[in-house]
């Protein structure tokens, strides 16, 4: 028997390409692990039950292993599978599934475990291709299967809010009942569910509602809150506290706060940017925002950019908010490619010299990347004395020439914050040339995973712009799995 492919690649394998062990009804399953219905699921995995059958499959808890960590002893006539709590068992568990062939699992050893703490997908159910209730239960299948511990989701007006704001509520939203079985086989499978309610920006869903026109900082965009209007975050709280209770709570929620392009755009908050600076108008709305769920026992995730674009903002954020530091462009460590936020050059950025004296270099998929999405610039005159001062030491020695992939982790952990990496698998402009660029957003999640476990972050949610099908996002697990676990 060959022995099949496991996904992600266990730590330690050693089994035998040529003895089998016939898992039938000869087999029971034995269960010491003191952990809620996993007996219960190794049974139904196997079409076994719980009797006296002669040979066994031993679930037995031990506690020197760590969360998610697991060993898995196949012999014949015994299956010991060893874990400390309920998620190392379903990680076992699902290396059996893809171990089996039919009945037959290979004779052998696995001891495994992950790299990172928080392994995730973000699914964006109010984008462009809006995911019917099987697919986002076939994409949470998909994760557990593979490892994955987390889901970061997005609803917009696909979320079923209820009175007072029933009208924000589109007509493709899905039901209370489709939404408890998505929680409910989330939770079954191990998955956290990490809601995320925009806070201030990407709310042209609410905003496009007359009812609430005097929220928005400019009429015309209906994207923005006004970060000085008091009400804000009086609306952004009672949806926010609708979603949270129909998932049953949770340690986290991402607030967004990505892409304020119109901040400081109403007269108010125009006078305030002149008095204080952007920074801090930001800031202060925020901060109500993370008190808000500080004071429920939530962490408060926010995007990174605009911390990034305005650093004088990490002087001024609430201490309990966690960063979520994303950048979709890297293809390789170090790069030639600089994710300049904020900075005269633009958002994607490379040294000028690429095109000329050191374009020779370059493997094909970054200079397809510099070609298609970037632009030349003197990073070292157009970044800017400010931008550089603040900067210098996470741009590394090779800078301007080179950067290390995503800079900006260390900075923020220098500053006392958890971070998550954030690559993609959909979006920015990947659907270019009719096909999406798979090959540069697996170069992605690879670079920020390699990046997140270096600088021992917290962990990395792959996000998902964008959504076409949820056929693209089943790569986008699989190499997130791969490349954190």
């Amino acid at each position: 028997m060959g022995i099949a492919e496991v996904m992600p690649t266990p730590k330690q394998m050693d089994l035998s390409t040529e003895q089998t062990v016939l898992v039938d009804h000869s087999w029971r399953v034995a269960d010491e692990s003191d952990a809620i219905d996993i007996g219960t699921k190794f049974a139904e995995a196997f079409c076994i039950g719980m009797n006296d059958a002669p040979n066994e499959v031993a679930l037995r808890r031990d506690s020197s292993l760590g969360a998610e960590e697991y060993r898995l002893e196949i012999a014949p006539g015994r299956i010991e599978v060893a874990a400390a709590h309920r998620p190392g068992f379903m990680h076992a568990l699902a290396t059996i599934s893809q171990l089996r062939n039919g009945p037959l699992l290979p004779v052998g050893t696995i001891s495994d475990r992950p790299r990172l703490p928080l392994r995730g997908l973000q699914l964006m159910v109010e984008k462009i291709y809006q995911f019917n209730e099987e697919q986002i239960l076939s994409l949470i299948r998909s994760a557990a299967r593979h490892k994955l511990n987390a889901l970061l989701i997005e609803f917009g007006d696909r979320f079923p809010f209820e009175a007072p704001h029933e009208a924000v509520a589109s007509p493709s939203a899905l039901t209370r009942q489709q939404l408890r079985r998505i929680v409910d086989e989330a939770r079954d499978l191990g998955l956290e569910i990490i809601p995320l309610v925009q806070c201030i920006g990407h709310l042209e869903w609410l905003l496009q509602h007359e009812e609430y026109a005097d929220l928005r900082e400019e009429n015309e965009a209906r994207a923005q809150f006004c970060p000085l209007n008091e009400r804000a975050v009086t609306v952004w709280g009672e949806l926010t506290e609708q979603v949270v209770e129909s998932i049953g709570g949770g340690e986290r929620v991402h607030v967004g706060g990505d892409e304020t392009r119109q901040l400081g755009v109403c007269p108010k908050c125009a006078a305030r940017v002149a008095e204080a600076g952007k920074g801090r108008l930001y800031a202060d709305h925020v901060n109500r925002v993370c008190e808000w769920l500080d004071q429920r026992g939530m962490a408060p995730i926010i995007w990174d950019d605009i911390l990034c674009a305005h650093p004088e903002t990490m002087g001024y954020l609430h201490e309990a908010a966690q960063v979520m530091y994303w950048d979709y462009w890297t293809t390789q460590n170090p790069s030639p490619l600089l994710v300049a936020r904020g900075s005269n050059a633009g958002a994607v950025v490379y040294d000028e010299r690429w095109n000329s004296e050191w374009a020779g270099e370059l493997p094909e998929i970054t200079r397809r990347t510099l070609d298609r999405f970037a632009r030349p610039a003197n990073l070292e005159s157009d970044l800017g004395e400010a931008y550089l001062d603040t900067y210098r030491e996470y741009l590394g020695d090779q800078f301007p020439r080179h950067v290390p992939a995503m800079p900006y982790i260390e900075y923020y952990q220098a500053r006392g914050r958890v971070v998550y990496g954030a690559p993609t698998c959909s979006g920015n402009h990947s659907f270019w040339h009719t096909l999406p660029d798979l090959q540069r957003h697996v170069e992605n999640i690879k670079t920020f995973a390699d990046r997140c476990i270096e600088t021992r972050a917290a962990g990395m949610i792959t996000s998902a712009w964008y959504n076409r099908s949820p056929e693209l996002l089943h790569l986008g697990i699989v190499a997130t799995a791969e490349f954190s676990w």
